[in-house]
């Protein structure tokens, strides 16, 4: 009985710990999450929301004009069992706004 919940253990650990950097679901609503690795044998703990703002940005057309637009970034930070942190910003898809004149 204690080998079978031992297995049990160890499996749902092995599950945990190999679905960590396959987070990309989670953060679905990112243009682009980054492809970051920690050094080895440092696992990420937790990833935390810091902040949500509206960045104003500028298509670049092949005339030279620019055209203002504002998108919603949120900004996220991870930490690592080593002590180290990483903060990173996602750009939500779809909340482009058009600021045109």
């Amino acid at each position: 009985m204690t080998r079978l919940l031992t297995t049990i253990f160890l499996s749902a650990l092995a599950l945990f710990m190999g679905a960590a950097p396959a987070q990309a679901g989670r953060f679905s609503h990112c243009e682009c999450v980054g492809d970051y690795t920690p050094p080895r044998g440092v696992v990420k703990m937790f990833t935390a929301r810091v902040k949500a703002e509206w960045e104003h940005r500028y298509h670049c057309l092949p005339c030279g004009r620019k055209i203002p637009y504002k998108v919603k970034v949120i900004t996220y930070r991870d930490r690592y069992t080593d002590g180290t942190s990483r903060t990173w910003k996602c750009v939500v898809a779809g909340s482009e706004v058009s600021l045109g004149k």
